[in-house]
Order: structure tokens, then sequence, then C-alpha cells
């Protein structure tokens, strides 16, 4: 059972979670009790989950970080997404009430995730406790904008040319001053990301540093010519 002192070394992290936006603190643990928390620690390259496997839960990341893949029927990784401290994965397969999981979790580094299984409020035919359904409400929130997350993935993956991917991708994380945090991900798990060989993406990259259409370095990178994001 998770008490007050084991939640309170994350609480505000939690609390920053936009699945626990307008809950508070005080209500924390009993909130995170009733949906069946368990506080659970794997070690650099260990299975979180695994494709066709049950359970499907939701997971926030406490510390550490993880890789989530997609992968096809051969068992080929099709889609990669990094996920870090305050990030959580599994809400859209838990929310369609999947028997197996249709994702491979893997960490990172050594992580604490925080498990949460939500699929028993399909069962409730009211809800009076106010922390519960407002968490509910969060919920159908996150699926909404994990939806449209998919979308823009759908968009990168439609694009012919790696050149085109590369523009829909950066479209999305350029700031105002054309720069872009690379979420934590290097060259290779870029590519995966993107869904194209680690070696053709290098070289693309290089041929649009030589234009002076970007520059960029081991995690960041910054867009030169403005015109590239209206490919």
């Amino acid at each position: 059972m998770l008490t007050h002192e084991m939640l309170a070394p994350y609480t505000e992290l939690l609390l920053r979670h936009d699945l626990f936006e307008g809950i508070p603190a005080d209500a924390l643990p009993e909130l995170v009790q009733a949906l069946g928390g368990e506080l659970k620690h794997y070690t650099s390259g260990q299975s979180i989950m695994r494709m066709g496997r049950a359970p499907v839960v939701t997971g926030i990341i406490l510390s550490g970080s993880v890789e989530v893949s997609f992968l096809n029927e051969n068992a080929d990784q099709i889609d990669m997404s990094i996920f870090e401290a305050g990030q959580s994965f599994g809400e859209t397969m838990e929310g369609a009430d999947l028997a197996a999981s249709r994702m491979f979790v893997k960490a990172l580094s050594d992580t604490l995730i925080l498990r949460l299984q939500f699929r028993q409020l399909y069962q409730r035919t009211s809800c009076s406790d106010p922390h519960l359904w407002r968490f509910t409400l969060n919920m159908l929130r996150r699926i909404a904008h994990k939806g449209i997350f998919y979308q823009h993935k759908i968009r990168i993956m439609g694009q012919k040319s790696i050149r085109a991917k590369l523009s829909v991708y950066l479209r999305t994380i350029s700031g105002d001053e054309d720069r872009g945090d690379l979420r934590g991900m290097n060259q290779t798990q870029l590519a995966r990301y993107l869904g194209v060989e680690r070696s053709a993406l290098s070289r693309e990259m290089s041929h649009l540093r030589d234009e002076g259409i970007i520059d960029y370095d081991r995690r960041t990178l910054r867009v030169l010519d403005k015109s590239f994001l209206a490919i």
C-alpha cells in the first residue's frame, strides 16, 4: 500500500502532470490508492512492458527514462518515442481496455515508475468522489491529446523523403528562436522516431547543414532557413 510518506518525494512532480490537474496534494495518496497505484523500480535495459502480454497499465515516470516502441508482426521496430521523468505512457491502450499490450517499453536508465490501473473506472455506474471524477476528465483530455500526437506521427510517416519528414518534425519542436530540443534523442533514436535508417538520416542532416538550412550538435538543432519548415 502506498503511503503519504512514500509519495511525498514525488508529489510536486505528480501534481504538475495533467492527469492530476485540479487535484489537491492532500487528496493524492487516497486517489492513487483508489487507482491501484504501485511503485516499481526497473534497471537500465530492463523490459517494462512487452507486446502481446498483459497487463496494460498506465505508467508515470518518477525518475529515469524509458523507450516506447511499437512493433510489427515480425517484431521489427516501426515507431519509437522516449519518455522522461514527469511523463507517462500506456493511457490510450488502457483506455481501449485491451487485454494485451501493443507496444514494447524498456528502461533506458535506472527508472522508477508509478503504475496506475484506471480501467476499473469503466465498471462504475456513478462516481461520488470529486477527485476521482476530476481524474477521469483529465484522462479523457489526455487521451485526446495523444490522438493529436499520433496524427502528427502519421503525417511524418506519410512523407516520402527524409527531408520532408524532418521538416514536419522540426515544425513542431522549433521555438521562438528556431531551436529544437531533440527530446533527449540522439541520431539513432531520432532515426527510429522518423522511421528511417540512421545512416540515411545522418547524410541528409549533413546535406542540410552544408546547404545552410540547419545547424546541430548532439542533442539540439537550429533551423537557419525558416522556409525549410514550410515544405
